[in-house]
């Protein structure tokens, strides 16, 4: 079986990189930007094939599909970050929505049989009231940023790509993911980043932090992958399914739990520059659909990821 990987570098698709390459009779094709950096990824060096372009460039994606011909595709490759969303909104809808149908054109051409996951967010669903969580898959989307916005565009042209022409395609709603390789902009990695260079005495003894006070549901990114692999398996095409934990962590307890695992005391101060225009207050997922389809469980708790996340960045940092 052939599989085809767009946001290879990224951290999930790195993860769903080095679980695919454990399962027998899987060979791994993966798409990449020229200039993306490939550390994730490196020690995978003569396991997975690497097709360079660009997802905003048609003939790059098709050309790489058609190479590749494969059974079965994730969809990664996106500007993923809200924060960047109202910095550069025309590049965050260019991206995650023209990408997103230069991909499914490059399959509906050239791997029409080929199953497709399309990876959305849990940003699609936006303002949302306490008494309506957890969030199900038939919640109203209301986003508040660019960056779900285009989630929601790119997720319903998958949709409309399963029913239009017969393609086999799932659409996931992504919760918070964290795992190694991801960068320092999600929350709990900036917080991990920001104690150790504290420990290491390269910044002053203060966590600079955002909104304490908004509630996320955490995923890890192994068990991400599982669930990715699983879905595209026994997952009904035409579908979303929420991908998350179904349970939500404060993000203050979480700043918390940095502090009691720092090896020298610190304060946390919060930095007017880290709070957005808006923010949802509570996203924790109901994740009965998936659970249902594919019989995936999450496996790594939030103090396991603080845990880890902590020992990555000691090593990355020393």
């Amino acid at each position: 079986m052939r599989v085809f990987i767009t946001g290879i570098t990224g951290p999930v698709g790195s993860a769903l990189a080095d679980y695919l390459v454990t399962l027998p009779g899987v060979e791994v094709h993966a798409f990449k930007r020229w200039r993306s950096d490939t550390r994730p990824i490196n020690h995978l060096a003569g396991h997975i094939t690497l097709h360079e372009g660009d997802i905003e460039d048609p003939y790059s994606i098709a050309r790489a599909v058609e190479r590749a011909a494969p059974d079965r595709v994730y969809h990664l490759a996106a500007q993923s970050y809200p924060s960047e969303s109202w910095d550069a909104p025309i590049v965050t809808i260019r991206t995650n929505v023209e990408g997103t149908i230069n991909l499914l054109e490059a399959v509906r051409r050239h791997a029409p049989h080929a199953r497709v996951h399309i990876a959305g967010t849990s940003a699609e669903y936006g303002q949302v009231r306490p008494e309506e969580t957890p969030i199900p898959e038939t919640h109203p989307t209301r986003p508040l940023s660019p960056y779900g916005v285009s989630k929601v565009a790119a997720g319903l042209s998958g949709l409309q790509y399963a029913a239009s022409f017969g393609m086999h395609i799932v659409v996931t709603r992504s919760f918070n993911h964290v795992g190694p390789h991801q960068g320092d902009r999600c929350s709990i990695q900036t917080f991990c980043r920001q104690m150790v260079l504290i420990e290491y005495a390269r910044q002053e003894p203060i966590l600079y932090v955002g909104n304490l006070e908004a509630w996320r549901d955490f995923t890890h990114t192994r068990d991400v992958a599982r669930a990715l692999w699983l879905l595209l398996e026994r997952g009904e095409s035409g579908t979303i399914y929420n991908l998350c934990s179904g349970t939500a962590t404060r993000i203050g307890d979480i700043v918390a739990m940095v502090q009691r695992l720092g090896r020298v005391p610190s304060s946390v101060r919060i930095d007017p520059a880290r709070l957005r225009p808006s923010d949802e207050p509570l996203l924790v997922g109901d994740n009965t659909r998936l659970r249902q389809a594919t019989g995936w469980e999450p496996q790594i708790t939030v103090p396991m990821i603080v845990e880890e996340l902590m020992e990555y960045w000691r090593a990355r940092l020393a």
